[in-house]
């Protein structure tokens, strides 16, 4: 166990009677050149991880608008079957219609 602090002690140790407000006291010098150093760090990892990010960014994207262009051709994939068939059916029909030979004229 550990003995009590004599009252000798006590007397010798400082108690707070006043409250200082430290965020109105300006930045001492070690801490300016901290908050320097912190922000130079904070570059140079951007700096290093740049290429990186923009690489990912890059993949997200091209898959994000791959899936959006994939979506879209599914929803339009009826309307686009309907077109083909329309433009095939007149495309046979024309080339069925000139290979026959001309209607003979009326009997009179």
């Amino acid at each position: 166990m550990k003995p009590a602090l004599s009252k000798k002690l006590l007397r010798t140790l400082p108690t707070l009677t006043e409250v200082v407000d430290t965020s109105a006291a300006p930045p001492a010098a070690g801490a300016v050149s901290a908050v320097g150093d912190e922000a130079a760090l904070v570059e140079r990892v951007l700096k290093q991880l740049e290429p990186m990010l923009e690489a990912q960014v890059e993949m997200q994207l091209q898959r994000a608008i791959s899936d959006l262009v994939r979506e879209q051709v599914q929803l339009l994939q009826p309307r686009i079957r309907q077109k083909v068939d329309a433009a095939v059916r007149k495309a046979v029909t024309q080339a069925v219609a000139a290979e026959l030979p001309p209607p003979a004229p009326p009997a009179r």
